[in-house]
């Protein structure tokens, strides 16, 4: 019998691929050699079980079928898989400031997050971003998608420029107090890495 599919966790990603696709079903063991195809496109994965394979997303673009073919009998039933096109987070230091999110290949600014108090860099880990947000000396994260604010580093800094993260770790430029500090992405107080002559601004890891 040809393998059956019965879900695709997720069953969407960036179009860039490159994400993890958790493929359950059954007929995956004991069937001889397996090819595993994304719109036609073959990918690399690993057999888990006899119903579940996982799967790397090749890039690609829209919705397509993916599949799961056996050597020794025929290809499984197809199940949708969707390419979201990439998306790029800004922030708006105006009055009320706002992080909007538009598509990578250009179209309409949506806002995420509006009611910020002047936010400046901002950093991006799976769905959450983090923001600094200059006028209200703090750090804050919200969803991708929006929803609530949550206050992350909300002591000891000074007009934060930028925010990036390492790990479970926050790295921020407070350029009023010239350095650069660290804190735990779940918050707390930040920690002095390094004391910088002139002011602080971008940053990166």
């Amino acid at each position: 019998m040809a393998p059956v599919l019965t879900s695709l966790t997720p069953d969407s990603g960036a179009a860039a691929g490159g994400n993890s696709v958790v493929i359950t079903g059954s007929g995956f063991s004991g069937v001889g050699p397996l090819t595993v195809t994304f719109g036609g496109t073959a990918t690399t994965f690993t057999i888990d079980s006899d119903t579940q394979i996982t799967a790397i997303a090749p890039p690609g673009t829209g919705t397509v079928n993916v599949t799961v073919s056996a050597n020794l009998d025929d290809t499984s039933n197809p199940l949708p898989y969707t390419y979201v096109p990439a998306v790029v987070f800004a922030t708006d230091g105006g009055n009320p400031g706002t992080v909007y999110s538009m598509p990578a290949t250009g179209g309409t600014a949506t806002a995420v997050v509006t009611g910020l108090n002047q936010p400046m860099g901002l950093a991006r880990v799976g769905n959450t971003l983090f923001i600094a947000e200059f006028g209200a000396n703090r750090v804050v994260s919200v969803p991708t998608t929006g929803g609530p604010i949550t206050p992350l580093v909300t002591t000891g800094l000074s007009g934060p420029v930028d925010v990036t993260v390492a790990g479970n770790t926050l790295f921020i430029t407070d350029s009023g107090n010239l350095r650069v500090v660290s804190a735990p992405t779940t918050g707390g107080s930040p920690a002095l890495v390094a004391s910088v002559p002139t002011g602080a601004f971008g940053i990166t890891v």
